[in-house]
């Protein structure tokens, strides 16, 4: 059984998957506002409403049909059950090989997972890391690295396995928020608001560094493929990343590149600059044309970018580079 072609108006499958989450949000909005319309008009239309839907059959076979596996992307997710990626994506059965943990940490059996996918199964075409807003592994990491406290249970040494894996990553987000001086009110990292930020910066940090140790990885296989990496909003489930082009504290929507590890203190730099400006992640905004018009005009309502951008600059270490200093934490 051939798979249908998916989309074949979009260039790669990056841009399929970016569309895909377009489309899933602007659903729940339309069934948001039917359901909206259902409270104050008994008589309203309900067969309007459209929902998620897979095609089963198509995808999977009839009844005792075994088909043969076609992803064309591997996706590695949290294991939270808030983020359902073949629904935020828009994709069908058979379309995405999943690999899921808590925290999306790139461990050598996600490293396995990921070399049998890009060795075995031709269709793919692409990695994606997807971190989550609320993450509770990155939670549990930042408060161990705020309050430090000994294992006490053999449970407590498995979790700190876990968090071991997610505090670089913290680490990184922790010096570029309390290198920011108007964030440096009282006792910086001991404050609930700061701890907040640490959080909601470290999330993005982990996603972008767990993509770009993929990326190392991926390039010692046989075949060569594309990393990206976005964190899904649980608020607006919208997928976001960080303007790396610009570095203002630009937050855009879809996927985006893996960076290079040189580059993971400028994402945790940006998200200190938008955290700054914005309380929630509503300030996204498109990074070229090509979206549905409708949707866009929609999306663009909630986005917003600052007139006034500080370039961030990179700094370079007299002793160790800043990039050995990351590859050094994230080994």
């Amino acid at each position: 059984m051939v798979p249908p072609p998916l989309k074949q108006s979009c260039p790669c499958m990056k841009e399929v998957l970016n569309h895909g989450n377009m489309e899933f949000v602007e659903l729940l909005r339309s069934e948001f506002q039917q359901k909206q319309l259902r409270k104050t008009d008994l008589n309203a239309d309900n067969s309007t409403v459209r929902r998620v839907s897979k095609n089963y059959l198509e995808r999977l076979g009839d009844p005792g049909d075994i088909p043969a596996t076609t992803p064309r992307a591997a996706v590695v997710a949290c294991s939270d059950a808030r983020v359902p990626v073949l629904e935020l994506f828009q994709q069908e059965p058979n379309h995405l090989f999943e690999v899921k943990l808590e925290g999306n940490i790139a461990s050598t059996e996600c490293l396995g997972s990921i070399s049998y996918a890009v060795e075995h199964l031709p269709a793919i075409e692409g990695v994606v890391v997807l971190g989550h807003t609320g993450c509770g592994a990155v939670t549990a990491a930042v408060d161990q690295y705020l309050n430090p406290r000994p294992d006490t249970t053999p449970a407590d040494s498995t979790i700190r396995s876990l968090i071991r894996s997610i505090t670089p990553s913290v680490e990184i987000a922790a010096s570029a928020l309390s290198s920011n001086p108007d964030l440096l009110e009282g006792r910086f990292l001991r404050e609930s608001l700061d701890r907040t930020r640490l959080i909601d910066t470290s999330i993005f940090v982990n996603a972008a560094a767990m993509a770009w140790k993929i990326q190392e990885f991926v390039k010692r296989l046989s075949r060569v493929i594309p990393v990206w990496y976005g964190v899904y909003d649980l608020a607006s489930c919208r997928i976001l990343h960080v303007d790396l082009e610009h570095r203002d504290g630009s937050l855009l929507f879809g996927l985006g590149d893996a960076p290079e590890v040189i580059d993971l203190n400028d994402v945790a730099k940006c998200l200190s600059l938008y955290l700054k400006k914005m309380n929630t992640f509503d300030a996204a905004r498109f990074a070229g044309n090509g979206h549905n018009q409708k949707t866009e005009e929609v999306w663009e309502k909630l986005s917003g970018r600052s007139e006034t951008s500080n370039m961030i600059q990179k700094t370079k270490s007299h002793t160790e580079s800043p990039r050995e200093k990351i590859q050094r934490k994230l080994q």
